[in-house]
């Protein structure tokens, strides 16, 4: 070989070598540039998860420092605690009074009296979905701090319910915080 055409040659791989080199290099970048976006995409929905989980953590939180409804039962008559299941019905007649018993845990916080003051009201719908009747009551309660167990009645002297079917929706309330829970429906017929 000749000595020009041995640099023409060294000169064609230098070249070649940087274009390919180049090459490389636009290919590690754009391939960076996709893996930081994957991994900010990645780090918004774990910040996004992480919020949802603290609001999540914040309702449990407040369901615990509130008062929880255990039961909610039409009843035959509520005498004591306990009726909510012992006397439970599934019906009443037209024109009957109607007596709604609802059982609640109430958290006790730092007193030794158990004293506590609530907002108990039911609401009656209708098949529909319709609100009906309402009853709210103000109590005060003195609960055993061991035993934060508490029960008692609604009454609807002459709701004036027509045959059909019905449900039943009690509320308690934490007349000092001003936390409520609510309980599920509770279904019953009026015949």
């Amino acid at each position: 070989m000749h000595r020009r055409e041995l640099l023409a040659l060294c000169g064609l791989a230098g070249v070649s070598g940087c274009l390919g080199y180049d090459l490389v290099e636009r290919e590690t970048v754009s391939e960076r540039r996709v893996r930081l976006a994957e991994l900010e995409a990645t780090v918004d929905a774990r910040e996004a998860r992480i919020a949802e989980l603290e609001r999540d953590v914040e309702t449990l939180r407040r369901r615990l420092e509130g008062p929880r409804i255990n039961a909610v039962s039409l009843v035959d008559g509520w005498e004591r605690a306990g009726d909510v299941v012992v006397r439970s019905v599934d019906d009443v007649a037209a024109g009957d009074p109607l007596t709604v018993a609802v059982s609640f845990t109430y958290p006790i916080r730092g007193t030794s009296t158990g004293r506590v003051d609530v907002s108990l009201g039911v609401e009656l719908t209708d098949a529909d979905g319709e609100r009906v009747a309402r009853n709210d009551r103000t109590v005060r309660l003195f609960l055993d701090p061991d035993a934060t167990l508490a029960e008692l009645p609604v009454r609807f002297g002459e709701p004036g319910l027509s045959p059909g079917r019905y449900a039943a929706t009690a509320h308690v309330t934490d007349r000092v915080t001003g936390l409520e829970t609510t309980a599920d429906a509770v279904g019953f017929r009026v015949r």
